[in-house]
């Protein structure tokens, strides 16, 4: 997931982010039209409006307007919290809905996992407009379900890429690495704790390593797992 700064002038950060913040919150909005993430950040950008955001995602692209560390005018409720300590992302083509917005809301799903990632931040933390100055909004997400979209962030967050999905034959004694992306840290275990004992390596951002060893009989084999999910199967030899 590939975010593109294009950052609001600094000459603007006292009518679009006036105040430093600590963000504690993620505030989900729509945008109520069919404008680009690229579009929506330049209106957001070129107006003298204090209205803004942090983030606005379309089907294609993810792009940040503000710091998350300063303030955006987005929730309704004046200085309270979710102005000034949550993070603001607009989710673009809401007005017509269709493929371009289901497309758009999953990407606004998987940068909000990543943000939850990076603070450490549970599923409550995920909140919407409309609980800070009653507006209907996000109003098509809130149409299609709002526990809907909370259920597709925590599969975001929890969604496990393997870089070995066939199964492997391994001999006696050896080992052999994994790579797991997943912006949570993923379980790795293995069916047969007998057959194989399992290690962890080091840890790059999203992306980490973990080991099986053979330590059973020649022709013994098991599964190996992560998040109860099963990836591949290994056999000594």
């Amino acid at each position: 997931m590939t975010v593109i700064q294009r950052m609001i002038p600094v000459s603007k950060h006292k009518i679009k982010c006036p105040y430093t913040m600590t963000p504690t919150r993620v505030v989900i909005h729509n945008t109520a039209n069919d404008a680009s993430a690229e579009n929506e950040v330049a209106y957001m950008s070129h107006n003298n409006a204090e209205t803004s955001f942090h983030y606005a995602v379309d089907d294609k692209e993810i792009i940040q307007a503000i710091p998350e560390n300063r303030n955006a005018w987005h929730a309704g409720d004046g200085n309270g919290t979710g102005n000034r300590e949550g993070i603001a992302i607009e989710i673009c083509y809401s007005k017509s809905g269709g493929a371009w917005f289901e497309a758009a809301e999953q990407n606004a799903a998987e940068l909000t996992a990543s943000i939850m990632a990076r603070y450490g931040w549970e599923l409550d933390r995920v909140t919407k407009h409309q609980d800070y100055s009653g507006k209907y909004c996000p109003h098509r997400t809130l149409d299609l379900g709002w526990d809907r979209f909370k259920k597709m962030v925590d599969m975001a967050l929890h969604k496990v890429i393997s870089d070995t999905t066939q199964d492997i034959s391994l001999a006696r004694g050896n080992s052999y690495h994994v790579k797991l992306t997943s912006f949570a840290k993923p379980s790795f275990t293995v069916g047969n704790g007998s057959v194989m004992k399992t290690f962890t390596g080091r840890q790059s951002g999203n992306e980490y390593i973990f080991g099986i060893t053979a330590t059973g009989k020649c022709g013994e084999s098991t599964g190996v797992y992560t998040n109860d999910e099963k990836l591949f199967s290994v056999t000594i030899i």
